[in-house]
């Protein structure tokens, strides 16, 4: 779109959409409105509820929520030497096999500190806190003049406003192209079976060379859960950034914490060259569409129906919980710009200014 989460009783296997599900597919269904927006709407309704059941396998993210403006086409006007660079970087990704990752033990875990200066935390200070008109994302990323760094995948929930490089291929072998972002100096691409269900993650660094190739399946079902919930509680590669030779890697499934024993919506960092864990935060700590990561820091948020709502900060070097801040619905979107921190909620828009 990370803490002690007040775990409730578990309703019977109904899965309650949020009311934006609704809404959505009804405009997607009007021809005189654009396309559906990056943002997932059956993501934010699963993770706040209302009427109606989500099905197991929909959407992951709380992607960007709102129309981007239309991407130009596909490389349009990409010159011959780089064409032929992109050309090559798709073909290497097709020959390389990705890393299968070991399981990650579901519990808070320190093997050893990613690379940080030890700064202290940026403090969060509330500027304004709004209610939204829950369909109105379009117009809180143009009123704020903020964008997710998603680039236009064929006909993915989460296709941004970026042209697609040609080094990014629609497919990996069986997999499909889910979701690509734009870091600026690398790529994070998602593959998997199905457009909801992003299971490869592959690094590009700014030649299109690629960098690291992950299968992070082990770290997407959790090794607790309520048999009753079985299909629910498959989790979601969310949000992916490379830093110092760090892969900073979201998971989460968009249920209830108590149907898997409160064993969700991770932050995990890895050894970007091998895939090894360097740490795992404490659960319930990310289930937003993305987090930002801001020097030491990685700003984050969790929410779901009936349970605590909250944005955090946790360190970079080892993925603690440095503070938190309550919210008033689950946080679906963080992003930031000139010192400040934009946060889209189910029902409320926030800023903060970072200090």
């Amino acid at each position: 779109m990370s803490y002690a989460a007040r775990v409730l009783p578990v309703p019977t296997p109904t899965r309650p959409p949020h009311r934006k599900l609704a809404v959505a597919a009804l405009l997607a269904a009007c021809a005189c409105q654009p396309a559906p927006p990056p943002s997932s709407a059956q993501d934010v309704a699963a993770r706040h509820g209302a009427a109606g059941a989500p099905q197991p396998a929909a959407p992951a993210d709380a992607a960007p929520a709102g129309q981007q403006p239309a991407p130009p086409p596909r490389d349009a006007a990409a010159p011959p030497a780089q064409a032929a660079a992109d050309g090559a970087a798709g073909e290497a990704l097709e020959a390389k096999t990705p890393v299968k990752l070991a399981p990650p033990p579901f519990v808070q875990t320190l093997v050893r500190p990613a690379p940080g200066g030890g700064a202290a935390a940026p403090r969060l200070v509330k500027v304004s806190e709004k209610k939204n008109a829950i369909t109105d994302e379009a117009e809180w990323f143009t009123r704020n003049g903020v964008a997710l760094p998603l680039l236009q995948v064929p006909d993915s929930p989460w296709s941004g406003p970026g042209p697609l490089p040609a080094s990014v291929p629609a497919r990996y072998r069986e997999h499909v192209l889910v979701k690509a972002i734009d870091h600026g100096d690398h790529l994070a691409l998602f593959y998997g079976p199905s457009p909801s269900d992003g299971r490869l993650l592959a690094i590009l660094d700014k030649a299109r060379k690629v960098v690291a190739f992950f299968d992070v399946d082990s770290f997407l079902t959790p090794t607790e859960f309520e048999p009753k919930d079985a299909s629910f509680v498959r989790g979601e590669l969310r949000w992916a950034e490379a830093r110092d030779g760090v892969l900073y890697v979201a998971t989460a499934h968009r249920t209830y914490a108590a149907s898997s024993k409160g064993k969700n919506a991770y932050l995990s960092a890895l050894d970007l060259a091998s895939g090894q864990l360097l740490w795992q935060s404490a659960p319930l700590v990310c289930n937003a569409g993305n987090f930002v990561l801001r020097g030491d820091h990685l700003l984050c948020g969790y929410g779901f129906t009936a349970e605590p709502d909250f944005l955090y900060v946790l360190e970079r070097t080892t993925g603690k919980i440095a503070s938190k801040i309550p919210l008033k619905s689950g946080p679906d979107v963080l992003i930031e710009k000139d010192g400040k921190l934009f946060v889209r909620t189910y029902d409320t828009d926030y800023v903060f200014e970072i200090r």
